[in-house]
């Protein structure tokens, strides 16, 4: 039995098809629209600092969306990002307080990814439904970070926060140049290994993943322990720009990662998915609540737009599939 692959990987004359192929056509679409309708709305967009603003705003979100998409990867969804990334969030910042940067990194890493080894283990070991074990640790890990921290506090130094949101160079905000990394590595490890085939191959069927004497319960632990380490970077980078840990802080970013997936074109029942299109859609998501603000919308509002964005891709298909095939009823 043929295990199933991932996407093409040579770029070619026809990139528009691999987008198209990969889900990204609607999200790289949606970006380009927003980006010139925001741009016409405020001018400003385009100085250093708001375009600084701009980015230390959406590259969190962008790299809890790709937490997430690498979750839907795999057939599943993780209800427990948000407060993975209050968790790491909170410890990274505490840390700061008493160890240097390298040491306090790994101690906000090293607690997202025991949540995300917690969570694997639960769904590829004990068969139990990703979105039934993340709920419920979801619940859990809150608890454990509003007993660590009950108020926004920590020890993040002016100079971390020049690390991580300042300026590469003039009108190149660092916090893109992080995300690009981590974007890079990310696809790397989803279309040039093993260990991305195997995801991609859980994701389409994991039965021929078995068939085929591969380890698919060792792919899903992979994949949320993968996922809960660019969440937890997401959260050090929030950290850096806000310069404090909050044990809310993730609170805002479970609906929007799954929003940015679903925007992405992502298949929710696995084995489909665009790096690039989840980092646009989540970039996507950040005009709408500029768009928003400047409207003088309230922010709850994002939640909604957020959740009407997730019925919308989720149901349109499936609403026209449905009427397409009762149209052909009909005729025939």
């Amino acid at each position: 039995m043929t295990l199933p692959t991932a996407p093409s990987r040579a770029w070619n004359a026809h990139g528009v098809t691999r987008l198209r192929r990969e889900g990204a056509v609607a999200p790289v679409a949606a970006f380009l629209v927003f980006f010139i309708v925001y741009v016409i709305i405020n001018p400003g967009l385009l100085t250093r600092f708001q375009l600084q603003s701009a980015a230390n705003l959406v590259v969190p979100l962008a790299l809890a969306a790709l937490g997430q998409l690498i979750i839907v990867l795999v057939g599943g969804i993780d209800i427990s990002i948000g407060a993975i990334m209050s968790l790491s969030n909170v410890v990274f910042a505490l840390s700061m307080e008493h160890l240097p940067v390298p040491l306090a990194m790994l101690a906000g890493i090293g607690a997202g990814l025991a949540c995300g080894l917690f969570n694997g283990f639960l769904v590829a070991y004990l068969r139990l439904p990703a979105i039934a074990v993340t709920l419920a640790s979801a619940f859990i890990i809150g608890s454990i970070t509003r007993e660590i921290m009950d108020r926004p506090g920590g020890g993040i130094t002016p100079a971390f926060y020049l690390a991580t949101s300042g300026e590469l160079l003039p009108y190149l905000p660092i916090s893109i140049f992080w995300l690009a990394i981590v974007g890079v590595a990310l696809w790397l490890v989803l279309q040039r290994s093993a260990l991305g085939r195997h995801i991609y191959g859980v994701g389409s069927s994991a039965d021929s993943v078995r068939a085929a004497g591969l380890n698919a319960r060792g792919a899903q632990l992979a994949a949320f322990a993968l996922s809960s380490v660019i969440v937890s970077f997401g959260a050090i980078m929030l950290a850096g720009s806000t310069i404090t840990g909050d044990p809310r802080s993730g609170d805002s970013y479970l609906l929007s990662s799954i929003a940015a997936v679903a925007l992405a074109g992502a298949a929710f029942t696995g084995g489909r998915g665009s790096i690039l299109g989840t980092i646009l859609a989540a970039c996507t998501l950040g005009l709408v609540g500029s768009l928003l603000f400047f409207a003088g919308v309230n922010s709850y509002w994002q939640y909604v737009i957020s959740a009407l964005i997730v019925i919308s891709v989720v149901g349109v298909p499936v609403i026209w599939r449905t009427t397409y095939l009762a149209i052909r009823r009909v005729r025939s």
